[in-house]
């Protein structure tokens, strides 16, 4: 008659998959590894590289390893709150001591660029100061120069601008002794019957002029260390700026930062000092 009902074949229970997160110790050794790759990048890009990437990176830097940081065993062990703010502050403190000594040692050097409108300024700024300068400007490059001539071009408007007399033309000329970078040039204290008389580790001595100073501290201010010479064949009212050939770095200190870093001390020690000698 009545027999037990068919059961229907049970269905298995789906399996519920747990997805882990990624766990304290995970999300440290993922930061670490980011600080390390940015780190690596930033040596790999060099003198490649421009300083406003290199800044960006390097707040990367520091945000990565602010997680690393908080994890350290030696925060973990404070016996106290205040002990672990204290040790807080110090690994913070180590941290971006190390990354700015790494960003120094790893810092890209200046480049010739096209001037932002504020570096213009930055550079009209010292020139526009000096009120009714009694120097005229001259900009030179060497022959088949190009590049380093049309550098030299821009250059016209800026002292311009700033209310100086400036030729209206780049000229082409070959120095003596060609020296990289950007160079003022002055008259110097020699008779031209003299200069021949030079040797090669002597130089010649031209007076410190506000003029000089100024146009100077203009490329300074725009990253650029400027390197000097002199010659009885410039004229007394006239200071040439020779654009040679681009150096590694534009920054990097020559003979006249060196001698204008010495005028600079004696003038504190002696404040009677107020202009100072200028070597070739």
């Amino acid at each position: 008659m009545f027999g037990p009902s068919p059961q229907s074949p049970r269905q298995p229970k789906p399996n519920k998959t747990k997805v882990s997160s990624l766990s304290g110790g995970d999300w440290v050794l993922f930061c670490l590894a980011g600080a390390m790759g940015i780190g690596q990048m930033l040596l790999q890009l060099g003198q490649h590289n421009s300083r406003s990437i290199a800044i960006v990176l390097l707040l990367l830097m520091v945000a990565l390893l602010i997680r690393p940081v908080l994890h350290l065993p030696w925060l973990a062990k404070a016996e106290s709150a205040f002990k672990r703010i204290v040790r807080t502050v110090i690994a913070m403190a180590l941290m971006l001591a190390a990354i700015g000594i790494f960003g120094w040692l790893s810092w890209p050097p200046l480049h010739r660029h096209e001037l932002s409108k504020a570096e213009r300024e930055k550079f009209e700024k010292p020139l526009a100061g000096l009120k009714q300068p009694k120097m005229s400007i001259h900009l030179y490059c060497a022959p088949y120069d190009e590049t380093d001539c049309v550098y030299a071009a821009e250059l016209i408007p800026l002292f311009g601008e700033a209310g100086w007399d400036v030729s209206t033309t780049v000229e082409r000329i070959t120095l003596g002794r060609p020296k990289p970078g950007i160079v003022i040039g002055l008259h110097g204290t020699l008779k031209p019957e003299d200069e021949p008389k030079l040797k090669w580790n002597e130089g010649e001595w031209a007076q410190v002029t506000p003029e000089e100073e100024v146009v100077r501290q203009a490329f300074v201010n725009i990253g650029i260390e400027p390197d000097s010479i002199s010659g009885a064949t410039i004229p007394e009212n006239q200071i040439n700026i020779y654009v040679g050939h681009e150096r590694e770095n534009e920054s990097a200190p020559t003979d006249m930062t060196l001698s204008f870093e010495n005028l600079e001390r004696t003038r504190r020690e002696h404040p009677e000092v107020q202009h100072g000698p200028g070597a070739k």
